[in-house]
């Protein structure tokens, strides 16, 4: 009998384009602004005023080898082999057995030849140890170096100075930093730039570009305002859902690349198609003081449970926050007693209305 060989590389060139896809428009290349190369053409307008925040919480792991994209493609979410093509980044998570999100990552293509690949694997820096604990535990034969390279390699964030919502393109000098790439979990979300310090990135930058250096404090106020969970604070490990965290909307998920740890809970609630709770923003009325993280939020009139509370910065953070519950006017109890009035809202990159199943 004669065996057919599968030809990996059409069917991956093959596959269906991804849902985030599918919830936003994609532009062509008109010429009035930059082509960024991807799955499709998407046009970025050149900006040239720009906050750049060293983001401390975050760590860095390097794999090299051989054998780095099949062993963290059995690991994550997401389609590592998107990384052999003209992907130069993606958001993933890893999950444990049942399903539940241990950690959230960003992986950086750094380089590639037909012997070695290597990556650059972003995550929280106080979980940094347990991710390589984790890899080592599931590396078995495989020709994979795993190490940590915090101190070698530094997140940064380059946000525009002023809240547009576009694809805005980042002018920087090709090669004088380690990485930089629009945010993979939303585009609207400025620039990820990898370097081994912020001088390296600020001489990095285009002279006609104004860049200023922020405090890490107002970068996460940015994030919570979007919407955007990052690290165990937003994420818990083993308490959340990935699906409920907003991970398709993030493309940082695959559902055709095959098998994966957490993948059949993963798989079986999206093709239900019933989200019942999501990771949204939320804005307190006044600066909260000694809420507890996972306490319980209720709506303001009838005291019914409308989700959890997860972490806030000043008066902007993230709740996991019952859909149904969503427009309503909402409570969350501190540990002294006191309520604090807090309203959630739908940000501008979910689905339009009516995209998203809503069940009592």
């Amino acid at each position: 009998m004669r065996l057919l060989k599968t030809n990996w590389l059409t069917i991956i060139q093959r596959r269906p384009i991804s849902i985030l896809c599918r919830c936003h428009k994609v532009e062509t290349n008109n010429g009035d602004g930059i082509s960024f190369p991807g799955r499709e053409t998407r046009t970025y307008q050149e900006w040239k005023s720009w906050k750049l925040y060293n983001i401390k919480s975050r760590g860095m792991v390097r794999l090299q080898g051989a054998d780095v994209f099949p062993f963290l493609q059995g690991l994550v979410t997401n389609d590592v082999f998107l990384l052999s093509g003209e992907r130069e980044s993606i958001y993933t998570m890893m999950l444990n057995s049942q399903g539940r999100v241990l950690y959230d990552m960003i992986i950086y293509k750094k380089n590639l030849d037909n012997e070695t690949s290597c990556v650059l694997i972003e995550c929280d820096h106080e979980v940094s140890k347990e991710v390589i604990s984790l890899f080592k535990k599931y590396k078995i034969r495989k020709k994979v170096d795993i190490t940590e390279v915090s101190d070698e390699y530094r997140t940064f964030a380059a946000l525009p100075s002023e809240e547009l919502g576009k694809r805005l393109w980042l002018p920087f000098k090709q090669g004088e930093v380690t990485l930089a790439h629009p945010d993979p979990r939303l585009e609207q979300f400025g620039w990820r730039v990898v370097a081994k310090d912020g001088s390296e990135v600020l001489a990095a930058i285009d002279p006609g570009c104004e860049i200023e250096t922020r405090e890490e404090k107002e970068y996460h106020i940015q994030r919570y305002k979007v919407g955007l969970p990052e690290g165990t604070v937003d994420l818990p490990p083993g308490n959340c859902l990935p699906l409920e965290s907003n991970l398709v909307f993030h493309d940082g998920v695959s559902f055709t690349k095959g098998c994966y740890i957490g993948q059949e809970l993963t798989a079986r609630s999206y093709h239900t198609g019933v989200i019942r709770k999501r990771l949204a923003p939320i804005e307190f009325e006044r600066v909260p003081e000694n809420i507890q993280s996972g306490v319980t939020i209720e709506t303001e009139d009838t005291k019914k449970n409308a989700g959890k509370y997860r972490n806030s910065v000043d008066r902007f953070g993230l709740g996991l926050i019952r859909l149904a519950e969503m427009k309503k006017r909402l409570v969350i109890p501190s540990s002294d007693g006191h309520l604090y009035s807090v309203k959630a809202h739908i940000p501008s990159w979910w689905p339009q209305e009516g995209e998203i199943t809503v069940q009592q």
